[in-house]
């Protein structure tokens, strides 16, 4: 197997803990510039985005939570398990986390085109912002463990907080409290994603390398 990825991607980040979770023992990491549309890329992956997983038997996955449900799926990993869609709870964090990964990401993406503030531009900001208050405050009421359950939702979650700190701090300078400071120090994934940080990951280590690093 082949993972297509870029070092401060978060989507990339967030598949990468989940393989290394599953201990893909075979996977392949294959650092590569979507910005760029190399062709090996789009062979994988039409749109020229990242995470595509290529398999072994020339099928290609693409987007991050297709990728983490198959490899959760296929090697059922001990220390991670899907998110139980008849959960509300459960499912209102995934669909919180992956909306705060994809917004922050694409309120970057548009700077690299886009001069200037824009209407997106400050409605995503603005979004970030109203997502970092509620979960704030859910972070600190009776329903908080469910953030702290070794499943697929906290791990998105845990890895959008932290592309938030790098990429819009003062957002999350500004809306972040203690309950969520509280939730990155206690969080089942805290361990993981130290190996699997930005800093490491900047690196462009191989796979093997990495899965080696014990938590």
């Amino acid at each position: 197997m082949k993972l297509y990825l870029n070092e401060t991607s978060p989507f990339s980040r967030v598949v990468t803990a989940t393989a290394w979770l599953s201990r893909c023992d075979a996977l392949q990491l294959v650092w590569v510039d979507p910005w760029q549309s190399p062709a090996e890329l789009e062979q994988v992956n039409p749109f020229c985005m990242i995470p595509a997983l290529a398999l072994n038997d020339g099928v290609s996955l693409s987007e991050s939570l297709s990728i983490c449900q198959y490899l959760i799926a296929t090697y059922q990993p001990e220390g991670l398990r899907a998110v139980d869609n008849q959960n509300a709870l459960e499912v209102s964090v995934m669909g919180l986390a992956k909306t705060m990964m994809e917004t922050a990401f694409r309120s970057v993406a548009l700077g690299r085109f886009v001069a200037g503030e824009n209407e997106l531009s400050r409605r995503g900001k603005a979004g970030l912002a109203n997502a970092l208050h509620k979960l704030e405050a859910e972070a600190g009421s009776a329903g908080k463990d469910v953030l702290f359950q070794p499943n697929l939702a906290t791990l998105y979650l845990h890895v959008a907080l932290e592309y938030l700190q790098f990429r819009h701090r003062e957002i999350y300078h500004d809306a972040a409290g203690d309950n969520i400071t509280h939730f990155l120090e206690h969080s089942p994934f805290r361990q993981v994603l130290q190996t699997v940080s930005l800093e490491r990951l900047a690196t462009k280590p191989d796979f093997k390398t990495l899965i080696s690093t014990d938590v």
